[in-house]
């Protein structure tokens, strides 16, 4: 009987050994299933949320919403960014990258100053969408109350970058005897703030044509600069 007993036992021990579930392994913890990912993944991404930030404003949209707008698993964009504001700053630069490689490339095969600066000018009709939401999601992000110092800095990028090109043409341009002698800082602010003036106007009426105005600015440039 005890022989029967223990013949049993070790049946019933034998079954409950071959149904137990196994632990999964956790060779990639942590990480989201990167399934949908490509090598473009991050730029997409990007893209998605400059378009949304400037239609929307950055604090109505949600990694959710971006996440739709991509195809992606949300976890993916916190993989790529860590948080939304990371994500901002760098929608951001990528915005500045954009508008500055134009004017690289704008700007190649001119010496002459008044050239570099009306390819600056031209930077601005080409990537003129892609500037517009950058200036979008500026004055969104400045009516914000909790201000962080990286995201004020990835804005202040561009004006930055843009003081640092009329100042050097401009003073480039007086030095070679192209232009008069004019207030470099003063004429610098003056063409950054008329073109700031061009795409605020464009978002506000909708019947205002900007790439007029912009060469309108050239107009004026040729005469107020002329020796």
């Amino acid at each position: 009987m005890a022989k029967e007993e223990r013949s049993l036992r070790k049946t019933k021990d034998k079954r409950t050994t071959s149904t137990r579930v196994r632990p999964k392994r956790s060779g990639s913890a942590g990480r989201p299933k990167l399934s949908l990912a490509t090598p473009d993944a991050s730029l997409n991404i990007r893209e998605a949320a400059l378009e949304l930030f400037s239609r929307r404003g950055f604090s109505s949209v949600t990694t959710k919403d971006i996440a739709d707008a991509t195809g992606f698993n949300p976890a993916l964009i916190y993989y790529y960014f860590g948080s939304k504001e990371e994500l901002f700053r760098q929608v951001v630069t990528l915005a500045v990258e954009r508008a500055f490689e134009q004017f690289r490339i704008s700007r190649q095969g001119r010496e002459h100053p008044r050239d570099i600066l009306y390819g600056w000018l031209d930077t601005h009709i080409l990537q003129f969408d892609t500037i517009s939401k950058l200036i979008m999601i500026s004055i969104d992000y400045a009516k914000t109350d909790k201000r962080k110092s990286r995201l004020d800095e990835a804005i202040h990028q561009f004006y930055d970058e843009e003081r640092e090109v009329l100042q050097q043409t401009l003073s480039a341009g007086i030095a070679r005897g192209d232009f008069r002698k004019v207030d470099v800082a003063e004429t610098a602010t003056f063409i950054s703030t008329y073109l700031d003036g061009v795409f605020v106007r464009s978002m506000i009426l909708k019947k205002f044509e900007p790439t007029p105005a912009i060469r309108q600015l050239r107009s004026f440039l040729d005469a107020h600069l002329k020796p």
